[in-house]
C-alpha cells in the first residue's frame, strides 16, 4: 500500500527530493484510493503547501514540530516509556517484530520512528496494517490532536491514520486534552529537559542479548501513551 509510504515521505525531514516529487505523491494517493476525499484534499494542499516553501522554512518548520519537546515527538516508545528501560525493550521487541515479517531496516534509524513504521505498513496485507494501526490507534489520535490545536499543517498526515485505525480524528475529548497539555517546547520547559539526568537501558555490562527474550517468552508490543501532565 503505497498510501503508507507517501505519508512516511512526508513525515520525514524535508529535503530537496521530496519537495521536487510533490506531484508524483499526489498521483499515487488518488490512484489507490485509499485515503477518502477529504483526506485526500486536506493530504493534497498539504503537499502543496509544502512543496511552495523554500527548503530551509520547510526544515524549520519541521524542527518546530516535531523536535521541540516531546509531546509531538515522531517516536512512538518516547510517549509510551519515555527515556526507561522499558524502551529499549519495547524496541528490541518491535525489531524482532519487522524482521519476523521480513522487514529489515536500511536507515539508521529506530525502529519506533513513525516513517519507519509506516514503511512497514505498506509491505502488509490492507488487514495487517489495519491491525497494527489499531495498535497504535490512540497514540495516532493523540499525536494529531496535539498537532491540530497548534494549528499545524501536519495534523492532515494523521487523520486518515487515526480514521483507518477505527478512531475519531475529531474526538472532542481528545482534543480537550491535548488543549488543556502543559506546553512542553518553551524556553523554560526544553531547559528543564537538558537538566534531567540521562537514563540508560542498560549498566555497563548489559547486552542485547542479556534482555532479549526468546521467541517462546516474547512479550506483546504495548501502545498505551503515558499521561501527560
Amino acid at each position: 500500500m503505497l498510501t503508507f509510504k507517501v505519508i512516511a515521505a512526508l513525515l520525514h525531514y524535508p529535503d530537496e527530493a521530496l519537495l521536487a516529487h510533490g506531484e508524483d505523491m499526489r498521483q499515487v494517493l488518488a490512484r489507490e484510493k485509499l485515503l477518502r476525499r477529504a483526506e485526500y484534499d486536506a493530504v493534497a494542499d498539504f503537499i502543496a503547501r509544502l512543496c511552495e516553501q523554500e527548503l530551509l522554512d520547510a526544515q524549520s518548520a519541521y524542527v518546530d514540530t516535531f523536535d521541540r519537546g516531546r509531546a509531538r515527538s515522531l517516536y512512538l516508545f518516547e510517549h509510551v516509556h519515555g527515556e526507561s528501560r522499558d524502551r529499549g525493550q519495547a524496541m528490541i521487541e518491535l525489531l524482532q517484530t519487522y524482521r519476523r515479517a521480513g522487514f529489515e531496516i536500511a536507515v539508521p534509524e529506530l525502529p519506533d520512528y513513525i516513517p519507519l513504521f509506516l514503511e512497514f505498513l505498506s509491505t502488509q496485507t490492507p488487514a495487517q496494517a489495519q491491525d497494527w494501526l489499531a495498535a497504535t490507534g490512540q497514540l495516532m489520535q493523540l499525536l494529531h490532536a496535539r498537532l491540530a490545536t497548534r494549528g499545524s499543517d501536519y495534523a492532515a498526515l494523521f487523520a486518515p491514520l487515526v480514521r483507518l485505525a477505527g478512531l475519531d480524528p475529531e474526538a472532542a475529548d481528545i482534543h480537550h486534552q491535548a488543549g488543556a497539555e502543559t506546553p512542553d517546547d518553551t524556553p523554560q520547559a526544553l531547559d528543564q529537559v537538558w537538566q534531567e539526568t540521562p537514563v540508560t537501558f542498560g549498566g555497563p555490562d548489559d547486552t542485547c542479548t542479556s534482555v532479549h527474550k526468546s521467541s517462546d517468552e516474547a512479550q506483546p508490543v504495548h501502545w498505551h501513551a503515558a499521561q501527560t501532565r
